[in-house]
């Protein structure tokens, strides 16, 4: 399967701390007009090819995107080579940009929960929390499918290549599930990030007042731009702690939800 998309990507000139594939460069007048605090926009128009999981190139990739997701103290609880063969044996898009042999920049996979009830990934979902566990116990004493949802990718990648990302690959669902199958639920992890303020306190302890800068956490933001819209029709919702920062998302969906979810995503990015 190799699908094109063409998107125009808004890249904002600023230096980010995840390793970037796309060289922006700048001009004197860029750079004239970012000393004088304003912000530098470039359209970058990129073909974005879709293709099926690869065993033999994405491998090693996908662990690296994985340990990414659930961040580096979490992903130590995982066994991430099991869990990127898990992703290669089920319905799995990539997005490359230099052919398939090339490295995903992101990827989005659909895992049978039931058929790998026992797996590794299987056995921590359901120590996560006693919500995630219940409702886990809950599909398997019923007839109901769940799929556990994995996605990630590179910080550059934009948004817009998402609903698509899930329209080619709910495509390969339902010829995996036959009969023109969907799966009743949809169990997906993600991540978001606190976003700290620095703000001046006085020391009043003392005499003199002392200026001192005091870190104050009050605001979590998304790395993934869906998740705004997943979590507002989620059945349940989780949140790790915190971790240096790092939050890692559980969100159950039905599969009216998702699709929802999506759509509203799509119909939010034509107004930007």
């Amino acid at each position: 399967m190799v699908q094109v998309v063409k998107l125009s990507a808004l890249s904002k000139k600023r230096a980010v701390d995840e390793e970037s594939d796309l060289d922006i460069s700048s001009t004197d007048s860029n750079i004239s007009d970012q000393e004088n605090g304003q912000e530098e926009q470039e359209i970058i128009n990129i073909d974005f090819d879709f293709f099926n999981g690869n065993p033999d190139v994405d491998f090693h990739a996908l662990k690296n995107l994985m340990r990414q997701l659930f961040g580096p103290q979490e992903s130590n609880r995982i066994q991430l080579s099991e869990l990127a063969n898990l992703i290669l044996d089920s319905p799995t898009t990539t997005i490359k940009t230099d052919g398939k042999e090339s490295d995903p920049y992101c990827f989005l996979s659909f895992i049978d929960y039931k058929a790998n009830k026992d797996s590794d990934y299987a056995k921590y979902l359901r120590k996560v929390d006693p919500k995630l566990a219940t409702f886990l116990q809950t599909i398997d004493q019923s007839e109901k499918t769940c799929s556990l949802v994995l996605s990630e990718r590179l910080i550059n990648m934009p948004p817009e290549v998402v609903p698509p990302l899930y329209t080619i690959t709910l495509e390969d669902v339902k010829l995996a599930l036959g009969d023109d199958k969907n799966y009743d639920f949809y169990l997906i992890v993600s991540r978001k990030y606190e976003v700290n303020f620095d703000m001046d306190e006085d020391d009043l302890t003392s005499n003199q007042a002392v200026r001192k800068k005091v870190r104050q956490t009050n605001e979590v933001d998304y790395f993934h731009e869906e998740d705004r819209f997943l979590e507002k029709l989620a059945k349940v919702h989780v949140d790790s702690e915190a971790r240096k920062g790092l939050i890692t998302s559980y969100m159950v969906l039905d599969h009216a939800g998702l699709i929802k979810s999506i759509e509203d995503l799509d119909a939010a990015i034509k107004t930007w």
